[in-house]
């Protein structure tokens, strides 16, 4: 068995979280993975990294007797770096809900966070979607809210149905954009797709994700720590083409919730005055799968 296919775990607050370290030394760079995503996503990129940097590659916890708010989660990830190799700063490379996730570390913990690398991150502003996108149609349509695929594939794999699960998620991503995972890699992801307390999980971050209760704090500016930031976006046109393919759309509309997203997005950029902007080529949501190059300089530009 290749080394990052193996996972330790450890109880973190009631979570039995899985985490695997890539490299030598000190955690300096963790990777936080987007909504319902699993290690076996990255182990192949964490491979790479660890030529360079002490990866953590970790899953969040999946009791949801505790509340999977940012807060809750941040504070899941420290307790469990506590328990490991890290005396030092650390870099986050953040995908999707991560970025929200990471910052939110960051805010609680700063003098612990060196930079973050946010990946066509979610926005705390995320629910703007709603006051622009007013008919349930329309929201439906511009693929903001994901929780129904959530509640779908919770709902086949409470019925045992891990076949249909595994045949639909073949042609879905990640697998759409990147065909090249090893076999024990496709193998550990499909069957983590067919576990409902992974879209149970899921359903319930994505929730808190989008409660002001919960998100209010992430949308001040002020008190985020001076630490460098790189923003990496997806490419507009690239991800247009996809927006209409996929959600049946005019390219008009197809622009507009483009637009929306990168504004979201960018939101990002004023949090520190050390912040760049960095486009994927060619790369839409998955840019970690399809662009890994882009990962790699922005990482050089905080390091």
């Amino acid at each position: 068995m290749k080394k990052g296919l193996s996972l330790k775990s450890k109880v973190i607050e009631d979570q039995n979280i899985s985490y695997r370290i890539f490299g030598e030394g000190d955690i300096d760079l963790v990777i936080e993975m987007g909504l319902g995503a699993v290690a076996g996503e990255w182990w192949h990129i964490a491979e790479q990294l660890s030529k360079q940097f002490a990866v953590l590659l970790y899953e969040r916890g999946r009791n949801i007797s505790k509340a999977r708010s940012p807060k809750n989660i941040a504070e899941e990830l420290h307790a469990l770096l506590m328990k490991l190799p890290c005396k030092g700063k650390i870099t986050f490379l953040a995908h999707s809900q991560g970025g929200l996730y990471a910052q939110q570390f960051a805010r609680i913990y700063p003098d612990m966070v060196y930079g973050i690398v946010f990946v066509d991150p979610l926005s705390a502003n995320d629910n703007t979607y709603k006051s622009v996108f007013l008919t349930a149609k329309e929201q439906k349509k511009s693929g903001f809210n994901k929780s129904e695929n959530f509640v779908n594939m919770k709902k086949l794999a409470s019925c045992h149905l891990g076949p249909v699960i595994k045949l639909i998620m073949r042609k879905a991503p990640p697998f759409y954009y990147y065909d090249q995972f090893s076999p024990e890699a496709k193998k550990y992801i499909l069957d983590e797709l067919t576990k409902a307390e992974l879209h149970d999980v899921a359903l319930e971050e994505y929730r808190l994700a989008h409660e002001e209760k919960e998100i209010c704090q992430l949308k001040e500016k002020g008190d985020f720590p001076k630490i460098p930031i790189v923003l990496i976006t997806h490419e507009s046109e690239f991800e247009i083409k996809e927006i209409m393919e996929f959600g049946q759309t005019t390219k008009e509309f197809a622009v507009k919730v483009e637009d929306l997203w990168q504004s979201l997005m960018q939101e990002y950029l004023t949090f520190s005055d050390q912040s760049i902007l960095l486009r994927a080529n060619n790369s839409g949501h998955y840019i970690h799968l399809t662009n890994f190059e882009v990962i790699m300089q922005a990482l050089q530009w905080i390091s």
